[in-house]
């Protein structure tokens, strides 16, 4: 059964990978980014077989496919504007913010211990590249619509396998998720951590309840956002992951509250909401078991977001005291920690990686980081908020607020779980408010000319213009 599992997400991997070379529509690649990000299995298992840097790294990276379809984009991009430039510089407030963590972290490489780039600085680079490109292939509401598509059939795909996973058992194929209890799995999917599962899940449950309040009954609602939204709850108990459950519940509040409905309706709706969670949490409490142990510990405040790796954050408070304004270096953290300041690291830990994004900024960075990542913020926050107020337009307004629960989610999850900048969503992102910002969501997709009707006379020939002085 494992050979099986193996071969069938292999498979479904190389489809996809050749339906990003193979598509003729251009404009389809950014969906094929949405669903094929998710599909993290081969670049996780092949990392004993390519390694972490180098050639291989990068091969090993490219086993994605949703990132074999970003860097499809960005040379889609660059052949349809050869004779165009401008056209890969949108006008956007997000794109310096971009800019400037992308020089931040390339600086950040000149007082590092180990001065090469690592994959977390090239992928950078192709993410970078990607918000710019990426807006020239998102042009009217269709393309809009087809992204939004896309996050809603991926959480449908992953949410039934997260499900399965948890239920029958099948496709376990990371043995470091299995709890303490020895049969609870922490469902993943195709991700490679279930706290990224869940990550996805929150943001697309936020963009199926903004979709509903904002546009009401159609098919992109009923038959997409409506069944995302029911199949991703249970699969977001699944994953276990508390960052993630507190995350969904900010996220959805923030669309909630920024929907284009009246306030009693906004009333109605959290106390629904919420109500209907307190009742499903006493029934898992009641179930007993991991999840309701994990539940419990939400009672723990501040710690459920640190969790048992204080430590990490302990050192990365020692690395910023030590190098205040500059860090130690792009992707120097790890190496500091077990040569230096390993005197932190408890006998009973297993990691050495910071699960604290804004720890990673101040240790790696420094006060320039912080910086650069304030400047950041303030622009990406700033394009969201002024697509929100930018229109009265439903559609617009909904994805506006949309971006602002997914970028404060994000954020969020990033404190407990990492990946903040190296997190593939976030810059898809980016690029979407990029193209809203150029108008995409205010235009309608250009109608083909209709044919001419079967049997109809050819149009008579214009009359000559009449001599002048001629009679009428």
């Amino acid at each position: 059964m494992p050979h099986l599992d193996l071969a069938l997400v292999v498979f479904v991997q190389a489809a996809l990978l050749a339906a990003v070379i193979i598509l003729r529509e251009p404009k389809l690649l950014i969906p094929a980014v949405v669903i094929g990000l998710p599909f993290e299995y081969l670049q996780t298992e092949t990392v004993g077989m390519l390694g972490e840097g180098g050639v291989g790294g990068a091969i090993r990276v490219m086993l994605n496919p949703g990132k074999a379809a970003m860097a499809a984009t960005i040379a889609v991009a660059l052949w349809r504007a050869r004779y165009e430039p401008r056209r890969l510089f949108p006008r956007s407030g997000v794109l310096l913010g971009a800019l400037v963590i992308l020089a931040i972290s390339v600086l950040g490489l000149g007082w590092a211990d180990a001065q090469r780039p690592n994959n977390a600085t090239l992928i950078l680079v192709m993410y970078v590249a990607f918000v710019f490109a990426a807006p020239s292939l998102i042009e009217d509401r269709r393309d809009l619509e087809r992204i939004i598509a896309a996050f809603f059939l991926a959480a449908v795909g992953l949410s039934v396998l997260a499900v399965a996973q948890r239920v029958l058992g099948v496709f376990q194929w990371r043995a470091v998720l299995v709890q303490s209890d020895a049969y609870s799995y922490r469902s993943n999917a195709t991700f490679a951590d279930p706290n990224n599962l869940a990550r996805f899940l929150a943001i697309t449950m936020a963009l199926a309840a903004a979709a509903i309040l904002a546009l009401g009954p159609r098919r992109l609602t009923v038959y997409l956002a409506v069944p995302a939204l029911v199949l991703s709850a249970p699969a977001l108990i699944a994953t276990a992951s508390r960052s993630g459950w507190l995350g969904m519940l900010m996220a959805c509040f923030i669309v909630v509250l920024l929907a284009p409905v009246p306030r009693s309706t906004k009333l109605r709706i959290n106390a629904g909401a919420f109500g209907t969670l307190g009742a499903l949490l006493a029934l898992l409490l009641i179930q007993g078991g991991s999840d309701a142990a994990r539940v419990r510990s939400l009672a723990s405040g501040v710690d459920v977001v640190l969790g048992v790796r204080q430590f990490l954050i302990r050192a990365g408070w020692e690395m910023f005291k030590d190098n205040p304004l500059f860090g130690v270096g792009t992707g120097g953290y790890q190496n500091a920690l077990l040569l230096v300041y390993h005197w932190v690291m408890p006998s009973w830990a297993k990691t050495s990686l910071s699960h604290t994004s804004f720890i990673s900024i101040l240790a790696e960075w420094g006060l320039l980081g912080v910086a650069a990542f304030g400047f950041f913020a303030a622009r990406a926050g700033g394009a969201a908020v002024r697509i929100y107020r930018a229109s009265r337009d439903p559609f617009q307004r909904m994805l506006g607020g949309w971006l602002i629960a997914a970028f404060v989610e994000i954020l969020f999850q990033s404190q407990s779980e990492g990946r903040l900048f190296e997190e593939p969503y976030l810059w898809l992102l980016l690029a979407v408010a990029a193209a809203l910002e150029m108008g995409a969501a205010a235009r309608e997709p250009a109608r083909a000319p209709e044919p001419a009707a079967a049997g109809a006379a050819p149009a008579a020939p214009a009359a000559p213009a009449a001599p002048a002085g001629a009679p009428a």
